[in-house]
This record gives structure tokens, sequence and C-alpha cells, in this order.
């Protein structure tokens, strides 16, 4: 029994009132957004090339804008997976241009569609154009081809008579 109670994961001892030893886990968490901190910067430099209002940025994010406060002034660390959301919102905005956080935000979903349709209508009418070349070629080819058929018939045929005079 002892050596189940031996090997039964233990809560972290109290360090001073109030304050609990780091687990392994929640270290790992913390280097974690060390390096996520040097790849997109601190929540204030981010919120500012985000262009938002420290109201929109806790819409965005969920959270009360007093915790938002305690973060930048420094009286309480900022939850890792705050840092997290960051980081993945800054990729997806790499990769959708149009993502904006009034998708996020906004009541309305239909907005980053009315900018994909945006985007993408000048990339479908240059390939409606391309298609129509296409289709031009296509047709003189068919035609050389048609002549190409005509001639050698028409060789054959003049062949064939040459071949019966003799």
């Amino acid at each position: 029994m002892e050596h189940i109670i031996e090997n039964l994961p233990r809560k972290p001892e109290i360090l001073e009132e109030g304050l609990r030893a780091k687990t392994s886990l929640r270290m790992h968490y913390e280097a974690q957004v060390e390096v996520i901190q040097k790849q997109i910067g601190d929540l204030e430099s981010i919120r500012n090339q985000l262009g938002l209002s420290q109201r929109k940025m806790c819409q965005l994010l969920l959270v009360d804008p007093s915790a938002w406060t305690r973060w930048a002034k420094g009286i309480s660390e900022v939850p890792p997976h705050i840092y997290r959301s960051l980081q993945w919102y800054l990729s997806l905005n790499e990769k959708i241009p149009g993502l904006t956080p009034q998708y996020f935000i906004g009541k309305d979903p239909e907005i980053l569609g009315q900018v994909l349709r945006k985007e993408f209508q000048g990339r479908i009418h240059e390939l409606e154009a391309q298609n129509e070349k296409l289709k031009i070629q296509i047709q003189g080819t068919r035609a050389g081809f048609y002549l190409l058929g005509v001639a050698v018939l028409i060789m054959a045929g003049a062949f064939a008579l040459i071949l019966s005079r003799n």
C-alpha cells in the first residue's frame, strides 16, 4: 500500500504562504510562452500590430478587460493559452489575408465570406480570360488538324491515282 501511495502524483509543495512550487508541466508551458513572446512580441505590441483597442482585443480573446489591465501592468501573469491563441490567430491571419478580428468579434459571420468573395472575384476573372484564350488555341489546333487530315486524304488520293496509272 505504501508503494502505491509513494507513486501517486503529489500536489506541489507550499513554498510561501499562498504560493506553490511550479510543476514540470507549468514550467514547460512557461518556456513555450517565452518562445512565442520572442516570435510575436508582448501583448501590447501584438494589440498595436493588429490595430485593436484594448476592448476589442479582450473581445477577440474572450477575456474580461480587467484581466488585460492586470496582465499589461504586470500584476498577474498572462495565462499560456492567451499567447497560444494569439500565435494561432496571427498565423491564420497570414494564411487568410482577408481575415479580420471583426470576423471573430462581430455578430455577422458573413463578413469573412464577403472579403474572400471580393478577393477571389479578381482571380476568377483572370482564370476565365485564360480559359477563353485556351479555347481559341484549341479551335485553331483543331482547324490545323482538319486541314492536315484533308491534305493527307488528298495526297493519299493522288498517290493512289499515281499507283493506279502505273
